[in-house]
């Protein structure tokens, strides 16, 4: 959005493309570059190129903001640290009669912490009705309050409303490992598929 301060109408806004007239003056408005300390470079309606700071030498003021997400760039194509909210796979697995203990696990490759399990369980058969205990371990610690095992289809139901946790951060390398098995036995053809994977947030 642009404003003439010749009318005091000093406006700011987002660059969504070119302007077209603006105020008194006849043409376009267009964004060349930016100036070392931020500011848009722009080729006015009368030839005028200008880096452009608040209130600069009676041109029209026209101050430029980058949309939320990408207050993180420092420049076109140059992006700083940030926070990301990205998932985690932890593995699939098929609980049967003769396996019925698993690990499901997975490997950061970033600074990690850990808010949210999904799960998607599929059963089948009248025996497929355990429920599937889990400890959860963030490289050796484990990420519980007590030592016994939890239900992990609980935490981890889809439908779950506001279930959430605040995981140890875990470094670039560190495993984050969910050990479980059922709490009852399967006979031969029964099975229990199970697919987990682990939302928070990264650094990246």
């Amino acid at each position: 959005m642009i404003g003439d301060e010749e009318y005091g109408d000093n406006l700011s806004g987002d660059v969504m493309g070119y302007g077209g007239p603006m105020g008194s003056y006849d043409g376009n408005v267009q964004v060349l570059g930016y100036t070392p300390s931020g500011y848009p470079v722009v080729s006015g309606a009368r030839g005028d190129v200008m880096g452009l700071a608040p209130r600069a030498r009676g041109y029209s003021n026209v101050q430029v903001h980058k949309p939320g997400w990408r207050e993180s760039q420092l420049a076109p194509g140059v992006i700083a640290p940030d926070q990301g909210l990205l998932t985690l796979p932890m593995g699939n697995f098929v609980y049967t009669a003769a396996l019925q203990t698993n690990t499901f696990q997975g490997q950061v490759q970033k600074p990690f912490r850990g808010e949210r399990f999904l799960s998607r369980v599929v059963r089948t058969g009248v025996t497929a009705i355990g429920t599937i205990l889990a400890q959860i371990f963030v490289g050796t610690d484990l990420s519980q309050l007590d030592v016994a095992s939890v239900d992990l289809e609980s935490i981890s139901n889809p439908q779950a409303f506001g279930v959430r946790l605040t995981m140890k951060p875990a470094q670039p390398g560190v495993f984050i490992r969910v050990i479980t098995t059922l709490s009852n036995v399967l006979t031969v053809a029964d099975t229990i598929a199970v697919s987990l994977q682990l939302l928070g947030r990264n650094i990246h």
